[in-house]
């Protein structure tokens, strides 16, 4: 008897729980921050990574990358459109020019979702090492564009605010 109670309020919470999960919680969002986050962990790399985790990488940042794209960020001197197919090319000539780079998103929020469109903007830390050695580290706040394709978001457009300082 005592048994069944226990049973019977576990059940409960569990049902609730399960509510709670499915109502309140943004799945769409968190699936829009968990590519970002991927991409940025993609694009960490070091001299010491192989041809093969390069390739690797490459594959999966191209992945993530909707078919044309744009990119604009005026502290690089990029501007330009992209298409998914041009990935492999970019990362490998900017793997020839940044030896060491290591990139992490901060304050990653997400601004609308409107499926099959959502817009996120975070504050970008890269720290890199030019093959000359040279440190260029830099914060950036990125505006990304996403598009939902096939289940799976992709970043159609990526800009550089600017921010003005207090």
């Amino acid at each position: 008897m005592v048994v069944k109670k226990y049973l019977k309020i576990g059940l409960i919470l569990v049902t609730v729980g399960a509510l709670i999960l499915i109502f309140f919680v943004d799945w769409e969002a968190r699936a829009v921050k968990k590519q970002l986050r991927a991409i940025a962990e993609e694009m960490t790399w070091s001299p010491a990574d192989s041809e093969l985790t390069m390739a690797v990488r490459i594959k999966h940042v191209q992945e993530k990358i909707a078919q044309n794209g744009h990119v604009d960020i005026p502290s690089y001197n990029v501007s330009q459109a992209v298409a998914k197919n041009d990935v492999p090319a970019y990362m490998m000539m900017a793997k020839n020019y940044i030896k060491d780079l290591s990139v992490k998103l901060e304050d990653l929020k997400v601004e609308s979702i409107q499926l099959p469109y959502a817009s996120a903007v975070t504050t970008a830390y890269i720290k890199a090492a030019g093959a000359d050695g040279q440190r260029n580290d830099e914060v950036l706040v990125l505006k990304f564009s996403l598009q939902k394709v096939e289940k799976v978001w992709q970043v159609s457009d990526v800009k550089e605010i600017q921010v003005l300082e207090k």
